[in-house]
């Protein structure tokens, strides 16, 4: 193991360096009930089997982000693959998809395909319009179940591959809401209609948004063209893998062909023996790097357990970032640091455990203390981006897991900055 930061004395014990390893340690044990997608190191969409790891690239600049932990989602699109689309004018929109609005514009499914593991249907629209919307949706307006108060997120790949947007006012998303009856009760509010993506490149969009609409009992999404009355439009938009979760932000693809499908947790841990070899019960430094895809209330990055009243983990605390070391039935330690993160952007944050002596440090800024506190009587538990105590993947939390190391040490203050720095 390297030796960090120009401190000869500071190596780790533990290295977890899944963004450059790409792999799991052998003493990781990994399980999620279902398959799961993500993007390869050459950007394309990919699916892993059950209860096998998954390590992300960004699809765009193909730089490896880590290991990916998510919780559990439905996607309630019953076929977001497209499957039943025909080619030709109007040719056949897939099964369960319906396009509204049309008037007197001529329509053409052009055609399917997969670009970089993402499947498509390219729809064009072109002629002089009669109406001032055309909606293309993908679901009937009685399948979804949904209740006022609930939050969803909805995502779609877009792109415009043939004509232009000229005189096309919008290109957007919505959910649209129906009461029980089968009336339009309103809309998810978007900001704006969430502007849909109109370059050449397919580019995925994932606004999210909550209910705030009485009487509604279902979402049904869609993306739409809005436009004056009587002007001409010639566009064709390539539309992939659309998708409406309930949650505050839209997770990893998850493709369906007839019926909603749900990907469960991701859950990543080391236990038992496993501590033998790297972990110190009397002082030590927990350090993690990775990154979120939306700030979420409570997200527990990694921890230490041995039960859940002898614990010691980071968790964040909106606005701050939480460093807690329990033992016994109360809170030892808790050490905050006025940290926000941002959406794809890595941060890296180091904590550390001894008697009366702890400290925590975020991205090498100001270290804050806890000079009184006693240690978790024992440890056997690591997570990896869930509670430490988890059994299952239900406190799973979306993230990118960069790398987590242990040092048997409680490192110094400088040494805690350089290592965050």
């Amino acid at each position: 193991m390297a030796i960090q930061n120009n401190f000869p004395n500071l190596t780790p014990t533990l290295l977890l360096d899944f963004a450059n390893a790409g792999k799991l340690d052998p003493r990781v044990t990994f399980s999620r009930a279902t398959t799961a997608t993500y993007f390869n190191s050459l950007g394309v969409l990919t699916t892993a089997n059950n209860n096998v790891a998954r390590f992300d690239y960004n699809p765009s600049t193909l730089a490896a982000q880590g290991l990916l932990i998510e919780e559990q989602r439905t996607n309630s699109i019953r076929n977001n693959t497209g499957v039943g689309a025909v080619a030709g004018t109007p040719g056949t929109a897939p099964t369960n998809w319906a396009i509204s609005g049309l008037g007197t514009l001529t329509q053409t499914v052009v055609g399917t395909g997969t670009a970089n593991g993402i499947n498509y249907i390219d729809f064009r629209f072109n002629g002089t319009t009669s109406t001032t919307q055309l909606s293309l949706r993908f679901e009937a307006n009685n399948v979804i179940a949904a209740a006022n108060g609930q939050t969803w997120a909805q995502s779609i790949w877009s792109a415009v591959v043939g004509g232009s947007t000229s005189n096309v006012t919008q290109v957007g998303l919505s959910t649209l809401l129906w009461d029980s009856g089968g009336s339009f009760v309103g809309s998810i509010p978007f900001a704006s209609g969430f502007v849909a993506n109109t370059t050449s490149s397919l580019i995925r969009i994932t606004p999210s948004a909550t209910i705030a609409t009485v009487g509604t009992a279902f979402a049904q999404p869609q993306i739409y063209l809005t436009f004056n009355s009587g002007v001409a439009i010639d566009i064709t938009l390539r539309i992939g893998l659309p998708q409406l979760e309930q949650g505050a932000f839209a997770t990893s693809v998850i493709p369906t062909t007839t019926t909603a499908l749900t990907r469960n947790a991701d859950l990543a841990t080391m236990t038992g023996t496993n501590f033998s070899s790297w972990y110190n019960a009397s002082e030590g430094t927990l350090y993690y790097e990775g990154m979120v895809q939306a700030n979420n209330d409570g997200i527990v990055y990694t921890g230490i357990a041995d039960t859940f009243d002898n614990t010691a983990y980071f968790v964040r605390a909106a606005p701050n970032q939480t460093w807690i070391v329990r033992s016994g039935a109360s809170a030892q330690a808790e050490v905050n640091v006025n940290f926000t993160p941002t959406a794809n952007v890595p941060f890296k944050m180091v904590g550390t455990l001894k008697v009366n002596d702890f400290a925590f440090c975020v991205n090498g800024g100001t270290v804050a203390t806890d000079v009184s506190g006693a240690l978790p009587a024992s440890a056997v538990r690591l997570g990896i981006g869930n509670s430490p105590w988890a059994a299952s993947g239900g406190n799973a939390r979306q993230q990118w897991i960069r790398s987590i190391r242990y040092y048997p040490v409680r490192v110094t203050n400088a040494q805690l900055q350089a290592l965050t720095g």
